[in-house]
This record gives C-alpha cells, sequence and structure tokens, in this order.
C-alpha cells in the first residue's frame, strides 16, 4: 500500500491475533489492505468488544490479576500486541486471552475443542513471554455460556509460529503476497475478493479442498487433532 506521497509504506506489526491465519491473510493485513466487512460483521464485532470490556472488568475485581491489555512485544519477529490478561496462577503468571462466538461454533468448540486460530493466539503470547500456562475462554454470544481450556507452552508450537511469522513479514517486505492456503475458512473471509475472481470460484476451491493445510504443516497433538476437526465443518 502507497501512502499520500505515492511511496511504499513500511508493513505493520504482526499482530497475535493473526498467529491462526492463513499466510496470505496475514500478510495483505502487514501491507494494510482493506476488508470487506458488512454490516452485520460490523454488529458481531461490536458486540464482541464489549462482552470482552465486560469479561476484564470481571477481572479487575479478582485478587490474582497481575494487570489487563498486558503489552507484549519482540523486535526480532516484529510481533507486537495486547494480551487480554495476566493473572497469578499458584505463584506463576497465566495468560487469559478471551473469544466470543455463535451458539454454533460454540457447541462445535465445546464438543471438540478451541479454534486454531484461537489456540495459536494463545501459544504466541507463551511464546513471546516464556509463560507456562495459558487459559482461553471461550464465550456463546446466544445464551453467555463459557467454556475454557488449560494450554500450555508448547516449542514446537513457539517453533512453527515463528516461521509462519518469518514468512509473513518476508512477503510483506517484498510486497507480495504468498500462495493461497485454501479451505473453508475462505468462505467467511473478509478479504477473499483478493484470492478469487468470484465467489463461484471461491466455492468451487473450498469444496475440492476443504481442509486447512498449512505450510509447515500444524505441530502435532493438539494441533493435529484441531485440524481434523475442524476439516468436518463446512459452513
Amino acid at each position: 500500500m502507497k501512502g499520500k506521497g505515492g511511496e511504499k509504506r513500511p508493513p505493520r506489526a504482526f499482530s497475535p491475533s493473526l498467529a491462526g491465519s492463513c499466510l496470505r491473510y496475514a500478510t495483505m493485513e502487514l501491507l494494510r489492505f482493506g476488508r470487506n466487512l458488512d454490516e452485520a460483521s460490523r454488529a458481531v464485532m461490536q458486540e464482541g468488544g464489549r462482552r470482552h470490556r465486560r469479561f476484564q472488568a470481571e477481572l479487575l475485581q479478582s485478587d490474582d490479576l497481575i494487570g489487563i491489555e498486558q503489552v507484549v512485544k519482540d523486535d526480532a519477529l516484529g510481533v507486537s500486541g495486547r494480551m487480554d490478561a495476566v493473572r497469578w496462577f499458584h505463584g506463576q503468571p497465566e495468560v487469559v486471552e478471551f473469544k466470543t462466538v455463535d451458539g454454533e461454533r460454540f457447541e462445535w468448540i465445546r464438543q471438540h475443542g478451541p479454534l486454531v486460530s484461537h489456540f495459536a493466539q494463545l501459544a504466541l503470547y507463551l511464546e513471546l513471554t516464556a509463560y507456562e500456562r495459558g487459559v482461553l475462554v471461550v464465550e456463546n454470544r446466544s445464551s453467555d455460556e463459557r467454556t475454557e481450556f488449560v494450554i500450555s507452552r508448547d516449542e514446537r508450537w513457539g517453533a512453527w509460529l515463528a516461521e509462519r511469522i518469518r514468512t509473513a513479514a518476508a512477503a510483506a517486505r517484498e510486497h507480495r503476497l504468498p500462495q493461497r492456503e485454501v479451505s473453508v475458512r475462505c468462505l467467511t473471509c473478509d478479504r477473499w475478493q483478493r484470492c478469487f475472481a468470484d465467489s463461484s470460484a471461491r466455492d468451487a476451491a473450498v469444496r475440492e479442498h476443504p481442509g486447512w493445510e498449512p505450510t509447515p504443516a500444524l505441530p502435532g497433538d493438539p494441533g493435529a487433532e484441531m485440524v481434523i476437526a475442524e476439516r468436518g465443518r463446512i459452513s
């Protein structure tokens, strides 16, 4: 993307929320590509923000809270973001990440485990901070129900994430887009028009290749189990 004077603007820092995205999407975000958000999507984002603030207000009442919106950076990797919260757990810091989803996805997560996108973001926080434990809290926007997953730091995920981040950053510096990673995710992507001529071409590609197969492949358990489970959900 170009600035006001026509010069190319430097890529953005890599946000931890991109950790579980496809490489092409992550690179587009680094290059400041626009997003195609409809009113329904904007409403969901606003509702998610409201619930996020409510959750953090709850945490502020806790005696074991270290802080909310904790800054996390890695200049070598070019990562910058904020963790939802950090609290004490048996004398050790624990990262808390909060997500909201619709009712159908909530039931899927409760049965099969966290989405890769959610898991990867928390895994990145653990890698950047060297904390050993994190908790992913997922809330159902339809019923206010919550489910939690405890995640431990895993060097396999750390290596996978670092390679993905470096690949996206290199592509952004060269102002090119990586190869597509087609999957059911394309159906709900807010930048799918950058990858397909039209929705028919997108849908045909997804039918042919519904499962996400990132480069490099996801690490072993629990990642392998999660990606297999995601393949069964096409919506």
